[in-house]
């Protein structure tokens, strides 16, 4: 016979395992991270969430690369990102100075394609680009990206968060595979001493308003700007694209890269851009400084107004780089109380 008092705990008993089902199926891991993956990493030097960063995958590099020139978007897929922040790192975590916030990826190969942020400062000024890295050190620094994503303490096979199927929290650790070990604790440049990476995080301290990140493309063929992220205080991650109407300026130094092709500078050194470097005015003469390359000629320009100008003089750019002066002793310029000069490289 069935006692009576027997049904009750049965029925408890089975309440509990649906719910103990339910528990082990919303514990899913995130999806392997794939080559050209992007990830979104934020981390807190302070508490609440000192002790783990988050993780979220926020698509393949192409997504952002084939967009159209000067269109934005919000990236879709990401979940409910802003109520992972807000638990984790407090409800007021968008204006947190000590909360900062970070973009990488990696194409693994034997000339390694990366990617990394910087912050803009001001918002409005498009950061500078990170240098170019030879092989070796792309390879580098890539290795060490791929520690944060396959690694012991890494974003592959963690379960997914609560609000989001494609974000994690790691750990803090101190092993390779932690982003706060990268960028935090192992050295003073981030993944890696390759890899040039002064600091690819921006904080909170603004407000989402205050912060935003440019991503660099570091490959073989050079460095080039994929586009800028910004965040808003509910967790929503946009991208805008570089413009259509800006030409590209990889170092960020007012040069175009076309122009410095065709200047023959370097487009990924804002200190290396053509430009007059001095002009002097004594009673024999008015020097104009500039650097000349083989295979380019120079042209030299006069004017008394700035409305017109007058070619004076034409130079052609000798066997190796050399830095000329070019001395203007015409009597006539010389006795004019002002006078403007500019010159021209041409190919």
């Amino acid at each position: 016979m069935i006692h009576p008092t027997s049904s009750p705990t049965i029925t408890l008993a089975a309440l509990a395992g649906v719910a103990l089902s339910a528990v082990m199926a919303a514990a899913t891991s995130v999806p392997i991270p794939a080559s050209g993956d992007l990830f979104l990493a934020i981390r807190a030097s302070g508490d609440p969430g000192g002790g783990e960063s988050y993780i979220v995958k926020l698509g393949q590099d192409t997504t952002f690369s084939g967009s159209a020139l000067g269109s934005s978007f919000t990236v879709t897929g990401l979940g409910d990102i802003g109520s992972d922040l807000s638990a984790k790192y407090g409800a007021t975590w968008s204006s947190r100075g000590d909360l900062f916030w970070g973009i990488f990826g990696v194409r693994p190969a034997v000339s390694s394609v990366i990617y990394g942020s910087r912050k803009r400062s001001p918002v409005s000024t498009i950061a500078s680009a990170w240098p170019a890295l030879d092989a070796t050190g792309r390879n580098t620094t890539a290795s060490q990206i791929t520690s944060v994503l396959q690694g012991v303490y890494g974003y592959q096979g963690r379960d997914a968060t609560a609000n989001s199927s494609v974000a994690v929290f790691q750990p803090n650790a101190t092993g390779a595979s932690s982003y706060n070990y990268q960028v935090a604790t192992a050295g003073t440049t981030d993944f890696g001493s390759t890899s040039s990476w002064s600091s690819i995080e921006g904080d909170f301290g603004n407000g989402p308003q205050g912060t935003a990140l440019d991503v660099f493309k570091i490959a073989g063929s050079g460095v080039t700007r994929l586009g800028s992220f910004t965040i808003s205080s509910s967790g929503a991650v946009r991208f805008t694209a570089p413009p259509a109407a800006a030409p590209v300026d990889s170092d960020g130094d007012g040069v175009s890269d076309a122009n410095e092709a065709l200047a023959g500078t370097n487009p990924n050194d804002p200190s290396d851009f053509f430009h007059v470097q001095s002009l002097t005015k004594s009673p024999t003469g008015a020097s104009v400084s500039f650097k000349t390359i083989p295979l380019r000629s120079y042209l030299v320009y006069y004017s008394r107004d700035l409305a017109s100008w007058e070619l004076i003089a034409t130079i052609a750019g000798g066997a190796s780089p050399a830095t000329i002066q070019y001395v203007d002793t015409d009597p006539l310029r010389l006795a004019r109380p002002t006078g403007f000069y500019k010159v021209a490289v041409t190919q």
